[in-house]
């Protein structure tokens, strides 16, 4: 595929037209999907108004942003990590608003900020209605605070963080698990408690930011594809949840699955693959079928150095900064996936047959630090590599036409 190599690059009239080919012929052509930094280190409203010339030389559409917000003391902390601590206001984010409205972003035009879901430090039910009734505030004042900073949307992580039961792979608390139930009711009635916590979500969502875009990393693909009997999967309620927030947001938002599944692919029919369930065996779980149809899309997650935190955490891996980029760190069937023009070709499969949005994670490899804004621990071919993929995209990998039969579904981690 000559049009990834380094001796092939694109002329810039070439990816004019096709950008304008794409772009323009959407009735025909798969549309542009923006591609959205989503590093480990996420840059806070500070850290974007001192560095966005130098953050936006990377070929990105934008960036997942955290919020800094008063805390005890005085003290700053991110809003990320203390959506349940308590009902937020207009002034918790007012440093946050005032502060990103007065960057002058040119390239970056798809920016969210981040908001979690789960608990990490105590029991979270469907039927708990205070914690809820905090999450669902605190999630229109994101909203709201995303509105009025002029950011594309909210990029939702529903992610369990809380360390895991002793003697398992469980986190303690997780909303979404089914068997961490704090009450006798059975898996129809969470089912539907569970739509209905989505749907309160969406139409306050909607309410404070009509047209809003909402990104979660992960959605009904978690459920569906998960190991187990529906009610023993890990987010077997997550499914639920977004169709209710479908439901709640009545088409008047972007809601994206993002599936952070595809952290590690690389080939054109794991991507066409995960589509065609997600539209078709996954679709026939959902609550409202119709409404999964009409209105949510599918995106998908890169992990450019993928597993790197295991690789860097090994004893015999010596070094600081660690070499994440060197493949001989890693098991011989792994290698692979850290090679720059792997990388490439993912990016443009990926963006060929996603609804709109990819989005890259990195861990090892910095696009941006306060020491170095123009990157840190990444290699140039790595760059490169991000703009041949966006250069290419793909028409080679069009998005599957048919589902595939229910039996089909691929079994998960998750």
């Amino acid at each position: 595929m000559a049009w990834l190599s380094g001796g092939g690059k694109v002329s810039a009239f070439a990816r004019n037209c096709a950008y304008l080919m794409l772009c323009v012929g959407t009735a025909v052509l798969p549309a542009c999907a923006r591609v959205i930094a989503w590093p480990s280190f996420e840059p806070d409203q500070d850290f974007v108004r001192r560095h966005i010339a130098a953050m936006e030389t990377k070929p990105f559409d934008g960036v997942v942003l955290q919020a800094r917000i008063p805390g005890a003391g005085g003290v700053s902390r991110p809003f990320t990590w203390s959506v349940l601590e308590r009902r937020y206001g207009d002034e918790d984010f007012r440093s946050f608003v005032d502060t990103v409205r007065q960057v002058p972003f040119r390239r970056f035009g798809h920016n969210f900020l981040r908001i979690n879901l789960n608990a990490t430090d105590r029991p979270f039910d469907m039927f708990d209605d205070e914690p809820w009734d905090i999450l669902i505030a605190n999630f229109a004042m994101a909203a709201r605070a995303a509105r009025e900073a002029g950011l594309r949307g909210l990029m939702v992580d529903p992610e369990a963080y809380a360390e895991a039961e002793p003697g398992t792979e469980i986190p303690r608390f997780n909303v979404f698990d089914f068997r961490l139930r704090r009450t006798t009711e059975e898996f129809p009635a969470y089912r539907w408690q569970a739509f209905r916590r989505g749907q309160s979500v969406g139409r306050a969502a909607v309410s404070a930011y009509p047209g809003v875009t909402l990104i979660l990393a992960f959605g009904p693909s978690a459920t569906c594809l998960g190991r187990g009997p529906l009610p023993e999967r890990l987010y077997s309620l997550l499914g639920a949840f977004v169709d209710g927030l479908l439901a709640g947001v009545g088409g008047r938002a972007t809601v994206v699955d993002g599936f952070e599944l595809s952290y590690p692919y690389r080939s054109c029919d794991r991507f066409q693959s995960a589509y065609a369930n997600l539209r078709g065996p996954c679709r026939d779980l959902s609550l409202d079928p119709a409404k999964y149809d009409r209105w949510l899309e599918i995106g998908f997650g890169l992990w450019l150095d993928y597993d790197s935190l295991r690789t860097c955490q090994d004893p015999q891996v010596a070094g600081h900064p660690c070499r994440w980029y060197d493949p001989s760190l890693y098991p011989p069937e792994e290698g692979f996936l850290v090679d720059p023009e792997q990388f490439a070709r993912a990016v443009a499969f990926a963006s060929g047959v996603s609804d709109g949005y990819v989005w890259i994670y990195t861990t090892e490899p910095k696009w941006w630090t306060e020491e170095h804004p123009l990157g840190e621990n990444l290699p140039d071919a790595y760059v490169r590599a991000l703009q041949r993929g966006r250069d290419a995209m793909n028409l080679s990998c069009p998005r599957p036409a048919n589902p595939p039969p229910s039996h089909s579904i691929p079994a998960s981690d998750r």
